[in-house]
């Protein structure tokens, strides 16, 4: 028996230290063997993918100007951008087209996966792009102007429409300007700047009108409890005095049976009761049938230059009815069938706001008090005429280092006072020179315009933003608008470019409530659902649709898409979520009992075929036709939602879909398989299709259908998707839908960076976007973790010089 020998502490160390060593040499040469052998197999499936590929893309027909034939697995990583767009083409199995022989789902998902691991892998320079200088679009000008001024304007009344890419409006290469645009902003900073400081001399007249076809039987959501239609909006009283406010329409005409009953009309100010009348009764009713048009006059004066004292400032007005108990008859009232019923037996006795609101004032002006936008501007008052000067010095530097979103030089202020004294000059006074000023400001290059400065490296390298130019992209990516003042302080310190105090910055950017530009500004208009009013139902087909259900599908999905971001969940609970948010009038609609009352709740969903976007109003709305669904657009939709957006069709297509005369009118889903008879239409139909029909039982306004009663044959939503899979419904096309959950979570990211950086992506930013996606995995794809992640990444920290004009758009791979 051998005897066990004590061992020294070196040669414990010595023991250890070759232990770890031969550790590591086994993981290293086990590492190298498994990426050795990653090779072998993709180039394996390469080569086997690629015989489904040289068809088309080879010497003699270079389809796309694309050719694989003779080209070896080492040249993807060496040719990202013409592998990257062949990647996407797979995904959505756009490539080969369908009517071609095609390769199965797990050789081209294992090529997929290895293809993008060996360019992310060999990826080098560019790490960032170039985005030219921009202009704010209308939608940030109106709440920049919102921030420096406490301003509201609607950017429509005073601004053209921007040129949208991908849907969205802050693509810097397409924010173009002409003369007549500069026009337009330079009378837009005269109206606004008017309306900060304020002017007790002249008298205003404005008109505000309810919303068209708007609900006036009922309770209106945003409106004071106890009331039934009329309208609401904000004014900007320019000075302390007496508005005069006209009812215009009370609908009082030729057949006034809106006054058999008496009814109590309401104006109020901040939801403070500042005007009540009385409309109808047997009194009104009689003088109206004796009277006529006098009469009905004489009774509209009651409701004509109505005073009330008011301050400056904005302030929200109401124009509204009590409340009260329809009529004491069983007959049938016009107007008052809920929820859809329509009846023409009678007609409606209640009276109806019908006609604007004149606002018209101030009349005699004590002067302008103290507003919150005054608060912004006047951060000093001259005692003395020789204050003046100082004063508006002191106003310019705090109203520019804001507005232009850094901080200010003495030859800013030189720059800017020059307009101060033209206003401040003649008969003008201390406070028309502040407003030409202001003007001037709005109206500035460094105010309109986001710019970063070129770098001074002479080799042309991308260069990191500096902290000032990383705070305006930080604060237009979250809020839309400029740097508030903790962000641009942080910057202007110096302090920014620090990681863990750009993830503070983030965080706290996302729990303010200007995070909510996120959702208008980016999610719906990725989804293309800011434009319900694209799509008007035949209401001949859909007698239960209203402009107030489209109001209803606008809030609805504004309110889940808030729930998701906002609330920072999995960014696939887009797809997943049980759960919406509902009114008694929607739930109707979606056939839902259990919720009463006009107001929006969260509520749990039983049905999964309601689950996340394909189960909501608004997507199915917004993806048909007035008159028809439409497979083509919905299947389009969901194919862009997951990033691999179909080709679009050829000029001249015929896209005609109608019942042919004469024949027996069939489903919509024959007319289509008889439209892709045709192989040319096949090769996109054959993709697209089958992601529609799956949504096929939802009708134009998104109720739940199992027949379709033009064609009196039931709905068959079965179907075959280009990966193999077949599905019945959009239950089951959810479930195939996130059968690669990162394939969402990448299509997501990508286009939350294209908005984050306003410019369309590159294939050199596929790199970084699939490394943010990689590290979100770790949150569970939380949407906080994707932001940070862009945040963090060189495509938005750096800028890269503005590239050469290439000699050929032609992307042909080496053999």
């Amino acid at each position: 028996m051998l005897s066990r020998m004590p061992v020294k502490p070196h040669s414990r160390r010595v023991l250890g230290a070759s232990l770890t060593l031969a550790i590591v040499g086994v993981a290293v040469a086990v590492g190298v063997a498994v990426q050795h052998s990653r090779a072998q197999r993709g180039k394996a499936q390469w080569n086997e993918l690629k015989t489904y590929c040289t068809d088309c893309h080879n010497a003699a027909e270079a389809e796309g100007n694309v050719v694989f034939e003779g080209v070896g697995a080492d040249a993807v990583p060496t040719k990202p951008a013409t592998f990257e767009k062949a990647l996407r083409k797979l995904r959505g199995r756009l490539m080969p087209p369908p009517g071609n022989p095609q390769p199965d789902q797990r050789l081209i998902d294992g090529f997929v996966a290895w293809a993008e691991n060996a360019i992310d892998t060999k990826a080098v320079e560019p790490r960032a792009g170039h985005v030219p200088i921009q202009r704010l679009n209308r939608t940030e000008y109106a709440a920049s102007v919102k921030d420096l001024l406490d301003v509201d304007i609607n950017p429509a009344d005073y601004l053209p429409n921007e040129i949208e890419v991908d849907g969205f409006e802050n693509i810097a290469a397409a924010l173009s300007v002409s003369p007549t645009f500069l026009e337009q902003y330079i009378g837009v900073a005269r109206r606004v700047a008017h309306l900060a400081v304020g002017s007790s001399s002249p008298k205003l007249e404005s008109a505000y009108f309810p919303p068209p076809e708007g609900d006036q039987d009922g309770y209106t959501d945003g409106m004071p409890l106890g009331t039934r239609g009329g309208t609401r909006f904000e004014h900007n009283f320019p000075a302390d005095g007496t508005y005069k406010i006209t009812l215009t329409d009370l609908d009082v005409g030729l057949y006034p049976r809106s006054l058999e009953t008496r009814h109590a009309v309401v104006i109020l100010l901040d939801r403070r009761e500042v005007f009540r009348g009385e409309l109808g009764g047997p009194a009104d009713l009689a003088l109206v049938d004796h009277g006529g048009a006098p009469a009905r006059a004489q009774i509209m004066k009651r409701f004509a230059d109505i005073p009330v004292d008011i301050a400056a400032g904005v302030h929200e007005v109401v124009v509204t009815f009590v409340e009260r108990s329809r009529a004491a008859t069983d007959e049938e009232i016009y107007g008052f069938t809920p929820y859809g019923g329509f009846s023409f037996t009678g007609q409606m006795r209640a009276p109806r706001l019908i006609g604007g609101v004149q606002v018209v004032g101030p009349f005699d002006s004590t002067g302008v008090s103290e507003t919150a936008s005054r608060d912004k501007i006047f951060v000093c008052q001259p005692e003395t005429a020789s204050d003046e000067h100082a004063c508006a010095e002191r106003i310019t530097a705090n109203l520019a280092r804001r507005a232009f979103r850094r901080p200010i030089t003495q030859a800013d202020i030189d720059r800017l006072m020059p307009f101060y004294e033209a206003g401040r000059s003649g008969a003008g006074t201390f406070e028309t020179g502040v407003e030409q000023l202001i003007t001037a400001v709005l109206a500035s290059p460094d105010f309109l315009y986001r710019a970063i400065k070129p770098s001074e490296n002479a080799d042309g390298a991308a260069h990191a933003l500096s902290d000032i130019e990383l705070a305006s992209r930080l604060s237009f990516f979250l809020w839309s608008r400029g740097p508030d003042a903790e962000l641009l302080q942080t910057a202007a310190d110096g302090k920014l470019h620090d990681p863990s105090v750009l993830r503070a910055q983030v965080e706290r950017m996302l729990a303010d409530p200007r995070a909510v530009s996120l959702v208008r500004n980016f999610a719906l208009k990725w989804l293309n659902l800011d434009d319900l009013d694209s799509v008007v139902p035949d209401a001949r087909l859909f007698p239960n649709f209203s402009d107030e259900l489209r109001d209803d599908f606008a809030t609805e999905i504004d309110l889940f898409l808030r729930s998701v971001l906002l609330g920072d969940e999995n960014v696939d609970t887009l797809l997943t979520a049980d759960y919406t948010f509902l009114n008694e009038r929607l739930a109707r609609h979606y056939g839902i009992d259990s919720v009463h009352g006009p107001q929006f709740r969260r509520v749990h969903l039983d049905d999964e075929r309601r689950f996340g976007l394909l189960g909501k109003g608004a997507v199915l709305l917004r993806t048909s036709y007035g008159d028809r669904t439409s497979p083509v657009l919905r299947g389009a939709w969901v194919l862009r939602l997951m990033g691999t957006p179909p080709n679009p069709p050829p000029p001249n297509v015929n896209t005609d879909l109608t019942q042919k005369q004469g024949e027996k009118p069939k489903t919509l889903r024959v007319r289509l398989e008889r439209h892709r008879e045709n192989p040319t239409c096949n090769g996109c139909h054959g993709v697209i299709d089958p992601y529609g029909l799956a949504l096929e039982n939802f009708t134009v306004t998104g109720r739940w259908r199992d027949v379709d009663t033009e064609a009196d044959a039931p709905i068959d939503a079965s179907t075959m998707l280009p990966s193999g899979v077949e599905i019945t419904g959009p239950t089951q096309l959810r479930t195939a839908l996130l059968r690669q959950p990162e394939q969402f979570a990448q299509a997501f990211t990508e286009k939350l960076m294209m908005y984050a950086l306003g410019r369309q992506l590159e294939y050199y930013d596929m790199p970084q976007v699939r490394a943010v996606v990689k590290a979100a995995a770790q949150q569970d794809y939380r949407f906080s973790a994707i932001v940070l992640g862009i945040v963090a990444s060189d495509s938005f920290r750096m800028q890269a010089p503005a590239p050469a004009k290439e000699a050929s758009k032609a992307q042909i791979a080496e053999r």
